[in-house]
């Protein structure tokens, strides 16, 4: 006897017709019988408005929120809209040094490494000379930071360029004018370190102390000597950070390994990033991942398909492994993998890969494709949503989790609700809608207050800044739902529907709902 739940469902499929190549059993209105699915990716162009990114914001709340932007973000959603800040400079502030210096801090450390360079080239910010050499040491180019130390050090003897010189002999090979310079140094000012010292003694041991964490000199000088670090102090570091150590073949492969997968995760997807987390020689995920996709096997991807989402990496496979995804053709063999390969190439541009598998899942499971349904509706808009889906989709997850199933349906009724769309009938047990008193709880008042102004006034460049610093550096699965929901709808409400849809996607997805 089929169940309840299978035939909420299958009573809703009316028609069978082909789209886009494939036959599509359609569950009462999926897809518009006009037109298919949208067959390229959601854009998350600003939709044009009569205000400039930052026209009628004062000086004194960017002064007092830039600095608050969080710099490690997970979501690729907020990284874009922090990436759109830092490209739309505010002009009135960039004769002050201050702004200037944490704008090109937001740049270097989030890994854009040629705006960063454009900008040191474009402002007239200080020290200049230093800046640019701190960014040569985390792009990894010693030759040209060693070059520019010997010329600083004609003008500027500091003991910072005198222990960058002491290193940089080192790298050429003179180690005997190394270490008469690391003694003199030493005996004149008591400056060098024992980072420095085990460049030539290997029996110093230093610590990874936080003064690494803050130096990209000195995150050089540790890659060079190949000390493992744990990860907790990798925790501690930014994106850009953490490439150097990815880079450095003198780490040991874990380290450099989980340097490029938490990397990877703040928004900096270099090939040679990519490249590494599909190495081979390791027995981590992404090693094992890699190895079997040269030759794909349902029973093996799908276990570790299972360890991705259990681990929370889901998101990164569908990232790195979209080619071979993409490669893979959905069949009865297949069929399995569906659920796993949509939700990992979700977040991605791979859109009509995503549209395919679901074609697919729809039509062989559709009891399977319940669970994918509102994430499917988020990304392609077209996609028709009502009470009866959702009926099913509660249904569905009644059965799967019965004491999360509450839970998961407020999260989503309420996210369709502030995208504009019918909230739908709750289910039993639903937690109850936050008073305004409560609400206010979740945030800091004056903040909020700030918010809704520059969402009323369509103040654009406002409205991310003040999201972003609300949204701060926790991930998306450990956000409060009931946050999540007001930030939510003060982007929409803003003009950044798109992005508020995609977000929204991540968040369900990163909830493991």
């Amino acid at each position: 006897m089929k169940s309840i739940l299978n035939k909420i469902f299958l009573q809703s499929i009316s028609l069978v017709f082909l789209t886009n190549g494939f036959i599509l059993a359609q569950p009462i209105q999926l897809i518009p019988q006009t037109k298919g699915l949208p067959q390229t990716s959601p854009s998350f162009v600003t939709p044009e408005v009569t205000k400039s990114f930052w026209e009628s914001t004062p000086s004194s709340l960017i002064e007092t929120y830039f600095p608050k932007l969080p710099l490690k973000l997970t979501s690729p959603i907020l990284q874009t809209l922090r990436a759109k800040i830092l490209t739309e400079k505010y002009s009135p502030l960039l004769q002050n040094q201050t702004y200037a210096q944490t704008v090109f801090s937001f740049l270097m450390q989030s890994g854009q490494f040629s705006e960063a360079q454009e900008f040191l080239l474009e402002t007239n910010i200080i020290e200049k000379d230093h800046l640019s050499l701190d960014l040569q040491w985390l792009q990894g180019e010693s030759k040209k930071a060693c070059e520019k130390v010997t010329s600083l050090l004609r003008t500027s003897p500091q003991a910072e360029l005198k222990k960058q010189n002491v290193y940089c002999l080192y790298l050429s090979g003179e180690t005997e004018r190394a270490k008469i310079a690391a003694e003199l140094l030493s005996e004149s000012s008591s400056e060098t370190s024992l980072l420095l010292d085990a460049l030539f003694d290997s029996s110093i041991h230093p610590s990874f102390e936080d003064p690494i964490t803050q130096s990209p000199f000195l995150l050089a000088v540790w890659c060079t000597l190949g000390k493992e670090i744990a990860e907790e102090n990798l925790n501690k570091l930014n994106a850009a950070y953490l490439t150097v150590i990815a880079r450095s073949e003198k780490m040991p492969h874990k380290t450099r390994l989980l340097a490029a997968e938490k990397a990877f995760q703040q928004g900096l997807k270099g090939d040679y990033i990519s490249d590494l987390l599909k190495d081979t020689t390791g027995e981590e995920l992404l090693d094992k991942l890699s190895q079997a996709f040269k030759s794909p096997k349902t029973d093996l991807l799908l276990s570790l398909f299972e360890r991705a989402q259990k681990e929370g990496k889901l998101t990164i496979v569908g990232e790195i492994f979209k080619s071979s995804l993409s490669k893979i053709d959905p069949s009865a063999e297949t069929l399995p993998l569906a659920p796993s390969i949509i939700r990992a190439l979700l977040p991605t541009n791979q859109k009509d890969v995503v549209q395919k598998w679901a074609t697919f899942l729809l039509r062989e499971s559709p009891e399977e494709g319940i669970a994918l349904l509102p994430h499917l509706h988020l990304a392609f808009p077209e996609i028709k949503w009502d009470d009866s889906r959702l009926k099913a989709w509660q249904a569905y997850q009644s059965r799967i989790d019965a004491r999360k199933a509450s839970e998961n349906s407020y999260a989503l009724r309420h996210i369709l609700e502030i995208l504009g769309e019918p909230q739908g009938p709750a289910l039993k047990g639903e937690p109850s809608t936050p008073s305004w008193r409560q609400e206010r709880t979740l945030f800091d008042g004056t903040t909020l207050d700030l918010l809704d102004s520059a969402a009323n006034s369509k103040r654009k460049g406002e409205v991310l800044l003040l999201v972003l610093t609300l949204f701060g550096e926790t991930p998306l699965k450990e956000f409060s739902i009931n946050k999540f929901i007001r930030l939510l709808g003060i982007l929409q409400k803003s003009g950044y529907d798109a992005e508020a849809r995609s977000l929204a996607v991540e968040f369900l997805l990163a909830k493991g709902i």
